[in-house]
């Protein structure tokens, strides 16, 4: 009983850690004293994104929330069946793997900087950040959410929550390709050097050399 509670309140702990963190660099990033209007914010959203993944992405967010709060403070309203039975080293793991992603989002938001932002902009003196964790993969943040939502489920073995992750990963499909492409507008021949010697997710097994480039036409 008492193994469970500290699951339930280090699950929402967790997620306040993991979701402050994120939240302070994203504070960081804006220009001070400027405050947008909530038409404005809106107006940054749907820039680039269709009104549909933006608005499906508002939605997604807010069942992630208030999913945590329900299983980790009330949650004899959820529903039995959705409840999965994990072994306890199952559910430790992640735990560390939620810390490590903790650790993950600080250093993304590190070398990020004033580039973080939760809608996909152009913002002024837009730079394209090619070190930390981007030296190697294009969508550092968007796999760090992936793996901590990951280790939320592990710890609340609840299938709903693994519905909501699923359906978040599709929506952030569809947004990297949105994402490369403003990039690449942007960019030009200096972002798709970067596409070619980097992967979205993982590290290229061997990195295209200029060399190699040369030869291939």
């Amino acid at each position: 009983m008492i193994e469970e509670l500290l699951f339930r309140y280090g699950l929402l702990l967790l997620f306040i850690l993991f979701m402050g963190i994120r939240g302070y660099y994203g504070r960081k990033a804006q220009p001070p004293g400027q405050k947008r209007t909530r038409q404005e914010r809106w107006a940054d959203q749907v820039k680039y994104e269709s009104k549909v993944l933006v608005i499906l992405r508002i939605v997604i967010v807010y069942a992630m929330i208030m999913f945590i709060l329900i299983w980790s403070l009330v949650p004899f309203i959820m529903p039995p069946l959705a409840q999965l039975i994990f072994p306890v080293w199952v559910r430790w793991l992640g735990v560390i793997i939620c810390l490590l992603m903790i650790l993950a989002i600080t250093w993304v938001g590190i070398h990020l900087g004033r580039q973080v932002s939760g809608s996909l902009e152009i913002k002024t003196g837009h730079t394209l950040v090619t070190s930390g964790p981007y030296k190697y993969i294009r969508h550092p943040m968007y796999l760090v959410y992936f793996i901590f939502n990951l280790g939320l489920f592990l710890i609340c073995a609840n299938l709903i929550l693994l519905v909501i992750v699923l359906l978040g990963l599709i929506v952030v499909a569809s947004r990297m390709r949105v994402e490369e492409q403003m990039m690449l507008e942007q960019f030009g021949d200096e972002y798709q050097e970067y596409l070619e010697r980097t992967g979205r997710f993982f590290p290229p097994i061997r990195r295209k050399t200029k060399e190699d480039s040369t030869n291939s036409r």
